[in-house]
């Protein structure tokens, strides 16, 4: 029974650590498109997005608490639901390929790879928990 435990609690790190990578290849397809553009790592930040995913990228890593993971569920869920509401991010995905378009498709495929991976990283640990019996 030991080995199904462990087992389980790496299946469900991996998915953790699956979250934590999205997370910041999302802060990267977000703030790499200024940076490039501006050749600076200063002068291209262009407001808190980027931070907002790392920390929460960090949360999810550091606090081993089951539901934790879904804090970055629904940070990347909003941001997903806010980049496609907005008419500049829409032109950003759909205009001439360039860096600016590849950071944006990065940004947004990273958010939906951010929500399969931290709701598996939560349901792995529920059906463990439910074979198991422990609660």
């Amino acid at each position: 029974m030991t080995d199904e435990r462990s087992s389980g609690t790496g299946r469900r790190r991996s998915w953790v650590v699956a979250t934590c990578v999205a997370l910041v290849l999302a802060a990267v397809g977000d703030a790499g498109p200024e940076v490039v553009e501006s050749r600076s790592l200063v002068a291209g930040y262009d407001g808190p997005g980027p931070l907002i995913y790392l920390g929460v990228a960090v949360l999810v890593a550091a606090v081993r608490w089951r539901f934790v993971p879904l804090v970055a569920v629904a940070m990347s869920a909003l941001f997903l639901v806010g980049g496609a509401a907005d008419a500049e991010f829409r032109d950003r995905l759909t205009g001439p390929v360039g860096a600016g378009f590849a950071g944006g498709w990065l940004q947004m495929l990273s958010f939906g790879a951010a929500i399969v991976c931290g709701t598996a990283a939560v349901r792995r640990q529920a059906k463990r928990r439910q074979l198991t019996g422990e609660w």
